[in-house]
């Protein structure tokens, strides 16, 4: 499994929004061959966000670059935060508990 992290700044007060331009976001992640999954980390009181996608392999993440690089930068336009960096990565381990 592959994971593309994106970090955004925005500001503080405009995290509901940023949230919600992400849950919106989802359906089309979700209609991209090779995706298994996103999730958000918000750390509300600086407004920063870690956009996270899961992808089934490097070949799918790959694939998917483009669509997610227009997918960011609509999030970014819509809530007026800024792209800190976009970092790919191997998942070398995963464990969800019970």
């Amino acid at each position: 499994m592959y994971a593309r992290a994106s970090t955004l700044q925005g500001a503080p007060d405009q995290a509901d929004e940023a949230i919600g331009s992400y849950e919106n976001a989802l359906a089309t992640f979700r209609n991209i061959d090779g995706n298994r999954g996103a999730f958000l980390l918000i750390e509300r009181s600086s407004g920063k966000g870690i956009g996270v996608t899961l992808w089934e392999s490097k070949e799918a993440m790959q694939a998917s670059r483009q669509r997610a690089d227009e997918l960011r930068q609509q999030a970014a336009s819509s809530t007026g935060a800024s792209i800190v960096s976009v970092e790919e990565y191997e998942v070398a381990v995963w464990d969800i508990g019970s």
